[in-house]
């Protein structure tokens, strides 16, 4: 017999049933996908029980609560709210549903599930970098090379905070979707291997100067250079 308490994996497994009960209880559902890195086989002592529920009527709406112990988080939508976020290209919802598992099958559900993975395996359209979000990344770069300049210890924390902003943008210019930041690393590795050993040096180095020229490394793989542009926001009337 595995022992849940030292297989996170196993105790959110067990939890499962539970969770589905009170699922199945939830007034106007009739359907669910186990999504989620517990339902990849991949939960940790922290992780959750994640689902995405179809519902009949109007409404949508989220609900978390506890399940033998086990936090639970479930996303409640009609199918015709799923189908609009697919369509508005939320990638999130379409990597869910692509590599969900469903544990309350429908047709309705079975139906989504096609759709995800066709989009899932087309990718997203690349996005290219905005003017004012090109701005703010330079701009995020520089404070930092000035914290590292002067020695601040705060430029671990400057330095991380536009380490995001740059792999964020950097998945957006190439056309891949976005994964939680836990799994950045992960998936830089089999996609941009360079990029990958950027942000593990912007994380890990000790020495402010190693952090800051990784940094920058990685900034400029998707702004091209580190050199501010033109530009701003359209006017907008005051009310």
């Amino acid at each position: 017999m595995t022992d849940t308490a030292a297989d996170p994996q196993a105790r959110l497994e067990a939890a499962l049933p539970a969770a589905l009960e009170r699922l199945r209880a939830t007034p106007g559902a009739y359907a669910a996908l186990w999504c989620g890195s517990a339902a990849r086989g991949e939960g940790n002592a922290h992780s959750d029980l994640d689902f995405h529920v179809l519902v009949r009527g109007d409404d949508r709406w989220r609900a978390n609560y506890v399940v033998d112990g086990v936090p639970v988080e479930a996303f409640h939508n009609p199918v015709r709210k799923v189908r609009a976020m697919f369509a508005a290209g939320q990638g999130d919802t379409i990597a869910m549903y692509a590599k969900g598992r469903p544990v309350w099958p429908h047709p309705d559900l079975d139906a989504l599930i096609v759709e995800a993975r066709a989009l899932h395996a087309a990718g997203p359209e690349a996005r290219p970098l905005g003017q004012q979000a090109r701005f703010r990344l330079v701009e995020e770069v520089m404070d930092a090379r000035a914290l590292a300049a002067a020695g601040d210890p705060l430029h671990v924390l400057v330095a991380c905070r536009a380490a995001g902003l740059a792999v964020e943008a950097l998945f957006g210019v190439r056309g891949w979707w976005g994964v939680k930041p836990q799994r950045w690393l992960g998936t830089l590795a089999g996609r941009d291997p360079k990029a990958a050993h950027d942000l593990r040096v912007v994380l890990t180095a000790p020495d402010a100067g190693a952090r800051q020229a990784a940094l920058e490394a990685l900034t400029v793989r998707v702004t091209g250079d580190l050199t501010y542009h033109e530009g701003g926001s359209d006017p907008v009337a005051v009310p």
